[in-house]
């Protein structure tokens, strides 16, 4: 556990526990809108059979309102089952130090995706006016591990983010990818790196000799094809994707089911409908695609 990490345990077990409205509860500003559904869903079925088991950490805001400091899926949770009040251990603390509880509360219990650090780590430089260095010590990562996350969001092109985001790219790769100029460079050496299904350090080489190139180079590129032969594909390749092709074809049987239940559909909050409506976009595009390379 870092530094960081046992400040925000000793702060939280010096709070009072109190029934607060879910109403007067509102998000950290450092908490992305973005949310993995599965896990929500996963969050709304063990609080139904077991109770909520740990409490929301919170901090008084203004107007009586209280800002969130670890439990936003939590809080989603519980209003999707209609719940009034939920049990939260309240911290008395400044902008500065509510920063601080936040990461660490978030990476103490489910940790944070790439996009999620990145957005934390520029707020807490901009804003809070951390140093790199205290970045650092309080995620015991190193300064140059804190400067690569910031670039994700400084030097990543919007629609990489947003496949950052999904799960469709990995941050490894998006760090070779802001190498290249924000705009169509990312996007055009990305779909080179996925249709040549090169890894990290191949992707590397690539984007190395790609920054060399005039236009004209970059075109004969994209005209090249990279692998000589196709890679086989093994029974066991085969068995594994069948059985999670069928995870998948049962999880949106399961959800269609629920879709079809007027009760349900009327107790969704807009902004997880929204989610949930971008999500089926994202999943139909990447199908359909599929369906034209198989042919």
């Amino acid at each position: 556990m870092t530094a960081g990490a046992q400040t925000a345990e000793d702060l939280k077990n010096t709070t009072e526990i109190l029934y607060l409205p879910c109403a007067k509860l509102e998000d950290h500003p450092l908490r992305l809108r973005y949310y993995t559904e599965s896990h929500l869903e996963e969050l709304v079925l063990s609080i139904r059979e077991t109770g909520l088991l740990e409490p929301l950490v919170a901090c008084p805001a203004e107007n009586g309102t209280y800002r969130i400091l670890s439990g936003h899926y939590r809080i989603r949770a519980v209003r999707r089952l209609r719940w009034k009040h939920v049990l939260c251990r309240i911290v008395n603390c400044d902008v500065r130090t509510s920063a601080v509880i936040y990461c660490t509360s978030n990476l103490l219990t489910r940790g944070l995706d790439a996009m999620e650090e990145s957005h934390i780590i520029t707020h807490m430089v901009s804003e809070e006016h951390f140093t790199l260095e205290e970045i650092g010590k309080l995620w015991g990562r190193s300064k140059s591990w804190v400067s690569r996350r910031m670039g994700l969001l400084v030097h990543l092109q919007p629609q990489l983010r947003k496949d950052l985001t999904m799960g469709y790219l990995s941050p490894r790769m998006a760090q070779e990818l802001f190498r290249l100029p924000r705009g169509n460079e990312q996007e055009r050496v990305l779909h080179l790196i996925r249709r040549n299904h090169l890894n990290k350090d191949e992707a590397a080489h690539l984007i190395g000799d790609w920054l060399g190139m005039d236009e004209e180079g970059k075109k004969r590129m994209e005209r090249k094809t990279f692998l000589t032969e196709t890679t086989p594909v093994s029974n066991g390749d085969i068995l594994f994707a069948r059985e999670q092709l069928n995870i998948c074809v049962q999880s949106v049987t399961r959800m269609m089911d629920v879709l079809l239940e007027p009760s349900w559909m009327s107790a969704v909050p807009a902004g997880d409908w929204r989610s949930f409506q971008r999500l089926v976009r994202i999943l139909r595009c990447k199908v359909e695609n599929l369906s034209f390379e198989r042919g």
